[in-house]
């Protein structure tokens, strides 16, 4: 069954790699400035912290674009390659592709401007990659129950995975709405009251 195939990639990639991987990124994004001592050097540019900030926080974003459709490139280069040894390929490619990659974008928001926030406060990878790790590991827990919408790292697991279609459009609108907000609140953060790097 093709629809359980394409199930089970994104639960891996749901569950456990993707929130590790927007952790990992923005800490990597933030780290390095972190490590190097980079930060006073860019801010000499006629550019501010809260422009900085938005600047790599979109470029997270964008990276997270480009790791979903490899997700979806390699998926089907795997079926292409089962197809090679026999396996009949009939519906393999029946999947919403534009869909699901709207729900992996959009609910995953939230988790994207805490770590990002996370990693710009933090000059160390260790603490964003704890917090991903404890976050992550609640998702079972927590997202089995109706308290799911209190925990953000459920979010893209119900986004696609959900069996009620109510509730993987809540886990987007949850994700969308409260990820914007989020990233308002932490980008007027960084323009009134961070001041570390100045």
């Amino acid at each position: 069954n093709w629809d359980m195939y394409w199930m089970g990639q994104t639960v891996v990639w749901t569950y456990f790699m993707y929130p590790l991987y927007i952790a990992l990124l923005t800490a990597l994004l933030n780290g390095n400035e972190h490590r190097n001592g980079t930060w006073r050097v860019m801010l000499t540019l006629p550019i501010s912290s809260a422009q900085l900030y938005i600047a790599k926080f979109l470029l997270a974003w964008l990276l997270l674009l480009v790791s979903n459709i490899a997700l979806f490139i390699f998926s089907a280069v795997s079926i292409q390659v089962l197809g090679a040894i026999g396996v009949d390929t009939v519906g393999a490619y029946h999947y919403a592709f534009a869909t699901s990659l709207w729900a992996l974008m959009v609910s995953a928001l939230p988790i994207l401007v805490v770590q990002h926030w996370v990693s710009w406060h933090v000059p160390n990878i260790v603490a964003p990659l704890t917090l991903s790790v404890i976050a992550t590991m609640g998702i079972l827990q927590v997202g089995q129950s109706k308290d799911w919408i209190y925990h953000p790292w459920t979010y893209v697991m119900a986004a696609l995975n959900a069996s009620e279609p109510a509730t993987r459009s809540h886990a987007m609108e949850l994700g969308l709405s409260i990820g914007l907000l989020m990233a308002l609140l932490s980008f007027f953060w960084v323009k009134y009251r961070q001041q570390e790097f100045r």
